[in-house]
């Protein structure tokens, strides 16, 4: 299908990827559900057209975003970023092959975190999870709270809030008991090149720490992502069925929630329905 015919699709953000990265590879062509997106390269900006149709362009969050639609505010929010004591990078850009809502699904599934990123994540000898409440907020964001799991990292129980506010992206709160009143921040920013390919983009935003070392927290972080690949790449639908072709159980709430959430929204581009 078209992604036009898509309004809550067509008339959203969507991340290109990081300037620097742009300018380090000369990237002056990318694709965005399923149209050429030319790049022009500035000294101090980067610009985006269309069939020769200039694209609105703004730099956020550490990553040049765009829009083929007419998007009615401006891309993900998120003011902690810009604290001076976080330790901020892009994690990644990478292409996966499938549609760019398995990877918010997955995200969100905290049942596979110690068995997919054992020592990470989560391990086996801590296997219980405190499940959280979805809820809408008067803006339409879709945000599952107070989940809570085992993170190796800390030594210590975590708990996780999720903040989808388009289909393709969503943001994790981690609250993290040395840090109280404060959240750690990753984002995942999808952006489809079509209905079964993606870039994953990945942000992260932590409050830094005498233990933190930058380069094993992102090599970690590219671990994690990796093995996310590997099985998103190996689904036997590469959209998201939203259509009850895949089967759910209740450690599943909240890929349930999201995708309650996407037909909600009536979003079609990406999904199986």
């Amino acid at each position: 299908m078209s992604a036009r015919e898509d309004a809550v699709v067509w008339n959203r953000w969507y991340p290109l990827g990081s300037p620097t990265d742009i300018r380090r590879r000369n990237a002056t062509r990318t694709r965005l559900l399923g149209h050429d997106i030319d790049l022009e390269i500035h000294k101090t900006w980067i610009s985006a057209s269309s069939d020769s149709r200039p694209l609105p362009v703004t730099e956020r969050l550490g990553y040049v975003w765009t829009s083929l639609g007419k998007p009615d505010g401006p891309p993900q929010q998120l003011l902690e970023y810009y604290e001076v004591d976080r330790l901020v990078m892009n994690i990644w850009s990478t292409p996966i092959k499938c549609s760019g809502l398995r990877i918010v699904d997955n995200v969100i599934d905290n049942a596979h975190f110690p068995f997919l990123h054992p020592n990470i994540l989560g391990d086996e000898n801590h296997l219980d999870l405190v499940p959280g409440e979805a809820s809408v907020d008067a803006a339409g964001a879709l945000w599952l709270k107070s989940q809570k799991a085992w993170l190796p990292l800390t030594n210590s129980v975590a708990e996780y809030t999720y903040r989808i506010s388009d289909p393709y992206s969503v943001v994790l709160f981690i609250h993290r008991p040395t840090t109280p009143g404060r959240y750690d921040y990753l984002g995942i920013f999808a952006q489809p090149l079509d209905e079964e390919n993606f870039i994953a983009h990945k942000l992260l935003a932590w409050i830094r720490e005498d233990w933190m070392d930058e380069r094993q927290l992102k090599a970690d972080q590219q671990s994690i992502s990796a093995q996310d690949k590997y099985v998103l790449e190996r689904h036997v639908h590469k959209k998201l069925p939203l259509n009850g072709a895949e089967t759910s159980i209740e450690v599943d709430s909240s890929s349930l929630s999201y995708r309650e959430w996407l037909r909600a929204n009536r979003v079609t581009y990406g999904a199986m329905i």
